[in-house]
């Protein structure tokens, strides 16, 4: 709405009718077109200096405001009466009134007493971060040369999600119990794991295993005392006379898994406690061949593993999500003797260990793909030269045969749910 400023607001009313009536229409259409251009004008000034509230700019103007009633009240001789000027207090109230508008459009509704409150909002959800629960398995068949092995593992079991973060070191991690059967043509070991992994970097797992033993191939062999010979050759030669039979035992696995990525270099460095415990040896026999760990290994008692992986992974883009691998792997093997095991007049010592081995690791996963229930098929390939045996350094078989182990693991989700 235009402010209504008068042309002559400053002379008397009843002279300024005199004047308008000594001039010609023409005139008087001339100065009352320069009145409303005066006004025009002067009610731009206060508009850019405040601005009006939305409900004043978006009304129409007043019709007398408009030329023609300018015009008529020339004509008629009526001078507008003066209107008076908005004192300064409603001028205070008006800019108070549009900043007080401005900001509501800002403000939250405040409930009214004896409403109830307004429900908080729930936390934002991450859906990227997989399912709350979910069922998973894991397989990895693997053949091994030197010495000759043929095994199958499998992981399947429930995991439950720890966090609902989004965040890289945490990253995996889960409570889990898997069942965890091992087979190969000699020894089975049906068992039961529980896991657990804090952060993308540590994991922790223990494992029971009833293990039997078929009597088949070379196995199970077992001895009196540390010192005694466990070589191929020998292995051959009481294979060869009967000497292998069935058993049954039980076996306690702990793991502690550490592992770090910096871009594509990765670390990962797995430690197993393993304990053993066979009460139905042959004879006097406290010690057998675990051909799993190519070592002479305590009937009761402990030995200690170590795998250090030191690897570069090449990720490809494109919707397989493929990556090569490619590195180094060192493995250590050590058996721990008690005093028991010993014969008499054997000098107590470990000449079996600790085992070295070392070589490259070298690996393609053909694609992850997280929906399928059949996910990141990979195929391995780790040869590995002994550097410290007993047995495989030249004095039974010649330090130059690696031994070489070719695995292909896949694994997949068959259920989850994100609830």
């Amino acid at each position: 709405m235009l402010v209504h400023l008068h042309p002559m607001k400053w002379a008397h009313p009843s002279l300024f009718a005199r004047l308008l009536a000594m001039t010609t229409p023409t005139c008087r259409l001339s100065i009352s077109a320069l009145s409303l251009g005066l006004m025009a004008l002067l009610s731009l000034a206060p508009s850019r200096a405040h601005a009006a509230p939305p409900s004043e700019v978006d009304a129409p103007d007043d019709a007398s405001a408009s030329p023609d009633a300018e015009v008529t009240a020339a004509d008629s001789e009526i001078a507008p009466q003066p209107e008076p000027e908005p004192s300064p207090v409603e001028d205070a109230e008006d800019v108070e009134n549009v900043e007080n508008v401005e900001d509501e459009k800002y403000m939250e509704p405040v409930p009214a007493e004896g409403d109830a409150a307004p429900a908080p909002k729930p936390p934002a959800t991450v859906d990227n971060i997989g399912s709350k629960h979910r069922i998973t398995y894991t397989s990895l068949l693997a053949p091994r040369i030197n010495p000759l092995g043929l095994e199958e593992r499998l992981w399947i079991g429930y995991e439950y999600r720890l966090y609902d973060k989004d965040k890289t070191i945490l990253n995996g991690s889960n409570l889990a119990i898997y069942f965890r059967p091992i087979v190969n043509p000699a020894i089975t070991l049906i068992g039961a794991t529980v896991q657990v992994q804090p952060a993308a970097v540590l994991r922790l797992r223990a494992t029971y295993s009833y293990v039997q033993w078929f009597g088949t191939f070379q196995f199970m062999q077992t001895y009196e005392s540390p010192h005694e010979d466990y070589s191929e050759t020998r292995l051959d030669a009481q294979a060869d006379a009967g000497e292998n039979y069935v058993t049954g035992g039980h076996q306690v696995e702990l793991e502690a898994l550490v592992q770090a990525r910096y871009k594509g270099l990765v670390f990962r460095s797995a430690t197993f406690g393993i304990y053993n415990h066979y009460d139905n040896l042959r004879g006097d026999d406290d010690l057998f061949y675990a051909v799993r760990y190519d070592i002479l290994a305590p009937a009761k008692g402990w030995m200690i593993t170590n795998d250090t992986d030191l690897l570069w992974l090449q990720d490809f883009k494109g919707p397989r999500h493929a990556t090569a691998m490619f590195g180094a792997r060192a493995s250590t093997v050590m058996p721990i003797y008690s005093d028991e095991v010993y014969e008499e007049g054997d000098v107590i010592d470990n000449p079996n260990g600790p085992q070295f081995k070392l070589g490259p690791a070298l690996g393609y996963i053909f694609y992850d793909r997280p929906d399928r229930k059949f996910n990141k098929p990979t195929l391995l390939m780790m040869p590995q030269w002994n550097i410290k045996h007993r047995w495989r350094t030249g004095r039974d078989v010649s330090t130059a045969m690696p031994t070489i182990v070719i695995a292909f693991v896949f694994s997949g989700q068959l259920w989850g749910s994100k609830n």
